[in-house]
């Protein structure tokens, strides 16, 4: 299938962008360049209403993110454009950044149910990482008894969690950290389903996970080991995926987390949980998740991945049908 549309973009308006010729109408022009119908602007936002935003999310709330909505020009090219969004899911709080009663000012909603680099924040860190800086703390404080708690608590805290890590490093009955992402990526995705406000914004606006399964901050062969997890309980996923369907809240194919292009990704991983949720029902849209304008010409990668999942214009969204 050609896929003609992309609705997970981030413009300028999003703190994580890094191309300043992310412009919407360089978006919308681009989209224009390759054939899409459909384009999303989908900015990261935190609705004020609801408390717990991180000191990255504060800065983009609602009222700033309606700025991109006044950028998009009149002549749109022929392209059909969305105003759309991405809020956060923190699995380990049960909080959804933005309350159904906003949603509905966009024309779809994508939540990340999975952004694990989010250390303390989406994901708590593991026992381990946390007890191995209780430990350098008490270390600091013994060598050098004029500072405070507090003092040698910040110098802690300015270590990032992979680099406790690798102080750690590997030794027996550590807690396996692959199996610790999977089953987080299992349990904010059933939290996810039952969250009240996640049900009433799913019966009032469309609503879908982006990037679903896929631990953020992971490279590498590390990939396969949380995957390897994953897949061991295909039996779970397919449920997981039936409650999705059931509720009628669509999965964002993602085009950057497909990465064995090898068979025309029929070997991929991310394919073989797709394909599980296409078997329990599911609907997909299509995204990038690009920041910059040249990463729109990534969608192209989506029409093999549609082949190797087996998607057809059946199995989409309505929303970019």
């Amino acid at each position: 299938m050609k896929v003609n549309h992309d609705i997970h973009t981030h413009t300028l308006f999003s703190s994580c962008c890094y191309d300043p010729a992310a412009t919407v109408r360089a978006f919308i022009d681009r989209a224009a360049g390759l054939g899409h119908e459909i384009l999303g602007i989908s900015n990261h936002l935190w609705d004020e209403k609801v408390p717990g935003a991180s000191g990255w999310y504060k800065g983009q709330t609602i009222d700033y993110g309606f700025e991109a909505k006044y950028a998009i020009p009149a002549d749109t090219k022929g392209v059909k454009v969305l105003f759309g969004t991405e809020t956060e899911y923190c699995g380990m709080s049960d909080n959804l950044g933005m309350l159904a009663e906003t949603a509905v000012r966009f024309d779809y909603v994508l939540i990340p149910h999975t952004h694990t680099h989010m250390k303390n924040f989406v994901i708590a860190e593991n026992d381990d990482v946390k007890a191995y800086r209780q430990e350098l703390i008490a270390a600091i404080e013994e060598k050098f008894p004029q500072l405070t708690h507090a003092q040698a608590a910040k110098m802690t805290a300015a270590l990032n969690y992979n680099e406790i890590r690798a102080l750690i490093g590997d030794k027996p009955g550590m807690i396996d950290e692959w199996k610790y992402l999977a089953d987080f990526c299992f349990s904010s995705f059933e939290s996810l389903m039952k969250n009240p406000e996640f049900l009433k914004m799913a019966a009032s606006v469309p609503t879908l996970i982006a990037h679903p399964f896929w631990a953020c901050g992971v490279s590498g062969v590390d990939v396969k080991n949380v995957f390897g997890h994953l897949l061991a309980d295909k039996d779970r996923l397919y449920a997981d995926f039936a409650v999705c369907a059931g509720l009628g809240v669509g999965l964002d194919v993602n085009i950057g987390t497909y990465l064995d292009s090898s068979n025309g990704f029929a070997d991929d991983l991310m394919v073989a949980v797709m394909r599980i949720a296409k078997a329990a029902g599911c609907k997909f849209t299509f995204g990038t998740d690009t920041h910059s304008v040249a990463g729109l010409d990534s969608i192209r990668r989506g029409d093999a991945i549609s082949e190797a999942i087996g998607i057809e214009k059946k199995d989409l969204h309505a929303i970019v049908c």
